[in-house]
C-alpha cells in the first residue's frame, strides 16, 4: 500500500500559533478569566486503522498540546478552544502526521453594547471520499472563516435596530472545486418584551462563490420573526420563523425557514435539549456548526454544494453528583439542489459516566447511526455501531492517566464497505495551568 506523503509544516499554522499565543496569555496575563494548556501523549493498537473490510493493524502514537480560553468583559467576549497532534505510526505504514482542531469565536466591542467586530475560525479534518471512514488515506484540512461588524442602534429604552456584516470563506486542502467565498449581510429591529425576552424581525441575504466552476453559485435570502428568552448564561429558547429564497444560474428555489432551539432544566438533575431545523445549508456551514471535534466528523460531503436540510435532534441528561447519563437522537434529511446526492441520517448514542471513587472516573458509551443515500441513480445504505470503556485515574492535581478500549463495526448493502475494528490506547494527561 502507497504511504501517505503530505506537508505537515504548512498544515497548522494557524492552530500552532493559537497554542502559543495561549500559552503566553496563559502565564503573563491576569485579566483571562480562564486559560488553560495541557500536554497530551497517546498510545496505541488498531487492528484495522483504515477501517476496511480488509484490516491492517497498525501502532500510532501522538503527542500533543490542548488549549482553551474563556473571557466575558465589557469590551471583549471569547470561547476558544484547539488542538495540535504528532501523529507516528511504529509499523512504518503510513508518513507522520500533524493534525489539528480549532475552534475559536472572539467579539471585541469597540463602543460596549453598540458596535462590535466578530471573528469565528473553525479548522479540522472531514473524509476526502463521504463515503468511507475517516483516516489517514481519506482526510483533509479544512478551514472556516468569518470576520465582520454588528452595530446596535437603540430605538428607546426597549427597542433596538441591528445590521451586520460578514465576509467568509471556506477551505479544502484537496476538494478544491468545494473552496468558496461568502458575504453576508443581516438587518433587523427587535423589542425586549419582558426582562428575559426578545422579539423582533430579521432579514439577511448572503452570495456564495465557489472557486470552481464545478459547484454553481448562489445567493440565500431569508426573513423571519426571531423569539428568543434567556433567563440563565445560555438562551433557554430561540425561534425563526420564516421563508428563504435560494437562487442560482440552474434554478430558483423557496421553501419555509424553521430554526427551533431548546434548553430547558426540567429539575436539578434533569436538563433537555431540543433543535429542530428546516432550511439551505452547505458544506461549510455545516463543518462550522460542527465545531471542535468536527475533524473527527465524517458527516460533512464538501462535493454537494448546496442542500436543503430538514433534521431534528433531542437530548436529555441526568447528572447527579458522581454519575452523569445522557441519551441522544436525532434524524436529518438532505436534499441536495446541483447533484445527484441525497442522504437520510438516523442516529442515537447513549453514554454514562460515574465517578467511582475521589481519583478513578469511568465511563461508557454506546453509538449508532445508519445513513441512507442516494447518489447516481444508486442506493447505499451504512449502518456504524461504535462501543466505548474508558477508565480514567488522576495521578496528581495536574496530571492524569486514562485507558481507552473501543469496538465499532459498518454493514452495509455494499459488501466491500463493511469493516470491524478493535482498538485500545492510553492517554496521559499534564496540564500547565
Amino acid at each position: 500500500m502507497p504511504r501517505r506523503h503530505s506537508q505537515d509544516r504548512r498544515r497548522l499554522q494557524a492552530a500552532t500559533g493559537f497554542l502559543v499565543a495561549l500559552s503566553l496569555v496563559a502565564v503573563h496575563d491576569r485579566a483571562i478569566a480562564e486559560a488553560n494548556l495541557s500536554v497530551v501523549a497517546t498510545a496505541g493498537y488498531t487492528d484495522n486503522l483504515l477501517r476496511r473490510a480488509e484490516g491492517r493493524a497498525e501502532v500510532p502514537m501522538s503527542l500533543g498540546l490542548t488549549g482553551t480560553w474563556t473571557e466575558d468583559t465589557r469590551r471583549l467576549s471569547a470561547d476558544v478552544e484547539g488542538r495540535v497532534d504528532g501523529v507516528t505510526y511504529l509499523k512504518d505504514t503510513y508518513d507522520d502526521e500533524v493534525l489539528g482542531q480549532f475552534d475559536g469565536s472572539v467579539t471585541w466591542w469597540a463602543v460596549p453594547e453598540r458596535f462590535a467586530l466578530v471573528l469565528v475560525n473553525v479548522y479540522g479534518q472531514v473524509s476526502t471520499d463521504p463515503f468511507s471512514p475517516i483516516g489517514p488515506e481519506n482526510r483533509q484540512n479544512t478551514n472556516y472563516l468569518s470576520t465582520g461588524p454588528d452595530w446596535y442602534i437603540p430605538l428607546g429604552a426597549r427597542t433596538r435596530a441591528y445590521v451586520g456584516g460578514r465576509f467568509g470563506s471556506v477551505r479544502y486542502e484537496e476538494t478544491t472545486e468545494s473552496d468558496s467565498e461568502r458575504l453576508l449581510g443581516i438587518v433587523g429591529v427587535d423589542r425586549a418584551v419582558s426582562p428575559s425576552s426578545r422579539l423582533g424581525v430579521q432579514a439577511s441575504t448572503e452570495a456564495v462563490d465557489y472557486d470552481s466552476t464545478l459547484l454553481q453559485d448562489f445567493d440565500r435570502n431569508e426573513a423571519y420573526v426571531r423569539y428568543e428568552f434567556t433567563r440563565g448564561p445560555q438562551p433557554e429558547l430561540t425561534v425563526n420563523v420564516g421563508y428563504s429564497w435560494l437562487s442560482s444560474d440552474a434554478d430558483d428555489r423557496s421553501a419555509p425557514l424553521l430554526e427551533i432551539q431548546m434548553y430547558r432544566q426540567v429539575s436539578p438533575s434533569i436538563s433537555l435539549e431540543l433543535e429542530l431545523v428546516s432550511r439551505f445549508s452547505d458544506a461549510g456551514v455545516e463543518f462550522a456548526a460542527g465545531g471542535f471535534g468536527a475533524g473527527t466528523d465524517p458527516s460533512v460531503i464538501p462535493e454537494g454544494g448546496v442542500f436543503e436540510e430538514r433534521s431534528g435532534r433531542g437530548n436529555v441528561a441526568y447528572q447527579r453528583s458522581r454519575t452523569t447519563l445522557t441519551i441522544a437522537a436525532g434524524i436529518s434529511d438532505e436534499f441536495y439542489e446541483t447533484v445527484t446526492l441525497d442522504r437520510r441520517r438516523y442516529d442515537a448514542e447513549i453514554s454514562v459516566e460515574r465517578r467511582m471513587t475521589h481519583r478513578v472516573t469511568g465511563s461508557a458509551s454506546a453509538l449508532w447511526t445508519r445513513s441512507e443515500y442516494q447518489f447516481d441513480q444508486a442506493d447505499r445504505e451504512d449502518t456504524d455501531t461504535e462501543y466505548r470503556l474508558n477508565l480514567r485515574r488522576e495521578l496528581g492535581p495536574r496530571t492524569s492517566l486514562a485507558i481507552v478500549g473501543l469496538y465499532a463495526t459498518r454493514s452495509s448493502n455494499v459488501t466491500a464497505n463493511g469493516f470491524n475494528e478493535t482498538r485500545g490506547y492510553v492517554v496521559f494527561d499534564y496540564s500547565l495551568r
